[in-house]
């Protein structure tokens, strides 16, 4: 743009602080971030310092994305909080999730996914009694959870998956797809940890199970997803497509995720 003389306006830069939080490119929207004002005479926006505070989360930059927040001219919304609960998640911090879900709770009342993600955390801690006392509340408030589902297209017929899903005329196939995979781990060294994040049975897993049994060997699979894919579905397809040879294209709320020989196209950060 500047070497034909076109100036970037704030859109611009929320453009490209997205795409280096997407690629995990810490130190280059720290430079874009701070000469804003200076190089190009944009003020920063929310949607700057949400980007900046969701790519410093990913990063396991907690205390840096918090100084950021509490430096910010305006109050932080939606976006700046549940970016801070999903980085919380991630590196598990129960304490900065509790924070960060009790402003959502105010912000976005009827969001599920605030109630689900402080959950989550806690489970990863350990913690119990707070998973308990998360979900009273979401009884208490009339929270219904989003049900997580997935769907993979075969023949021209669309198969929709749902966790723990045993209502599809295959059943037994994919789930001993899933065993057969299991088994396959086990023989390239992969612990146990592992295989039982494979073996669970999320939507996801059981669309990919099924796409497997029934396309020809080597051909790309193709997922469709409602919510985000959880940190151990991507764990597990990664392991699947170098396990299996498979390209695995999974098409999340967010973005796409191109799996291929045990890597995906995100870099880990979406």
């Amino acid at each position: 743009m500047l070497d034909e003389g076109v100036s970037p306006n704030h859109i611009t830069m929320t453009s490209v602080l997205s795409a280096c939080n997407h690629a995990g490119l810490v130190d280059e929207a720290k430079r874009y971030f701070d000469s804003m004002k200076e190089m190009f005479g944009i003020d920063r926006t929310e949607e700057h310092y949400a980007c900046m505070i969701d790519l410093l989360g990913r990063a396991g930059k907690l205390e840096d994305a918090m100084e950021l927040v509490n430096s910010m001219p305006f109050q932080p919304n939606a976006a700046v909080w549940g970016a801070l609960l999903g980085a919380s998640r991630v590196h598990k911090d129960p304490e900065l999730a509790r924070m960060a879900a009790e402003k959502l709770f105010i912000l976005e009342p009827e969001k599920s996914g605030t109630h689900v993600l402080l959950a989550n955390t806690y489970a990863s801690a350990g913690m119990w009694d707070e998973v308990s006392n998360v979900r009273k509340l979401m009884k208490e408030n009339k929270v219904r959870k989003e049900p997580a589902m997935s769907w993979v297209e075969m023949k021209d017929k669309v198969h929709t998956f749902v966790v723990g899903d045993k209502s599809h005329p295959r059943t037994q196939d994919i789930y001993r797809k899933l065993d057969e995979l299991g088994d396959l781990m086990s023989k390239a060294g992969y612990d146990r940890r592992e295989k039982e994040l494979l073996l669970s049975h999320h939507s996801e897993r059981l669309a990919v199970a099924f796409a497997l049994i029934s396309t020809p060997a080597g051909a790309p699979i193709r997922v469709k997803k409602n919510l985000r894919i959880c940190r151990d579905c991507h764990v597990a397809i990664k392991f699947i497509s170098q396990i299996v040879s498979r390209e695995i294209i999974v098409r999340d709320i967010n973005r796409f995720h191109h799996f291929k020989d045990g890597t995906c196209s995100c870099g880990d950060y979406w």
